[in-house]
C-alpha cells in the first residue's frame, strides 16, 4: 500500500481516532508511561491506515518527510523517547515532550485542516 499523505480519514474514523487520542492525553497525568506507549501504538496504527510501513520504523519517517518534513523530527524524537522509556531511561519531562511531539504528528495525520480554517473564520 502506498502512503496517502494528502487524503483525510472519513469523519467517523477521524472522530474515533480523536476520541482515542483524548483518552491517551487524559490518562497522561496519572499514568505517563502507559500513555506514551499507547500514543506510540495509536500513531503506528494511524500511519498504517495511511499506508506507511509500520514494521520498518526507519522507512516511515523517510516516506513521511516527502510531504511533511517538519513533522518527521517530532515523530523520530517521540519514538526515541518511547524506546528509552521501555528501557527505563526516560524522565517524566521526556515523556511530556514525547506527548507534545506525538500530538503534532496526530494533528498532522488526523485533523481536518478545514476545521482549523473554519474555526478561525468564526
Amino acid at each position: 500500500m502506498k502512503p496517502s499523505p494528502s487524503s483525510r480519514f472519513a469523519p467517523a474514523n477521524a472522530s474515533g481516532y480523536s476520541a482515542a487520542w483524548r483518552n491517551v492525553q487524559g490518562d497522561f497525568v496519572d499514568s505517563p508511561q502507559p500513555s506514551v506507549r499507547r500514543a506510540d501504538e495509536l500513531l503506528g496504527e494511524i500511519m498504517s491506515k495511511r499506508g506507511y510501513p509500520v514494521s520498518d520504523f526507519e522507512q516511515r519517517p523517510v516516506d513521511l518527510s516527502l510531504d511533511h518534513p517538519v513533522v518527521v523530527q517530532n515523530h523520530r524524537a517521540a519514538h526515541d523517547i518511547a524506546l528509552r522509556d521501555a528501557r527505563g531511561e526516560a524522565s517524566t519531562e521526556d515523556l511530556r515532550r514525547a506527548m507534545i511531539d506525538y500530538r503534532a504528528l496526530f494533528d498532522d495525520r488526523v485533523s481536518d485542516p478545514n476545521a482549523t480554517t473554519q474555526a478561525k473564520a468564526s
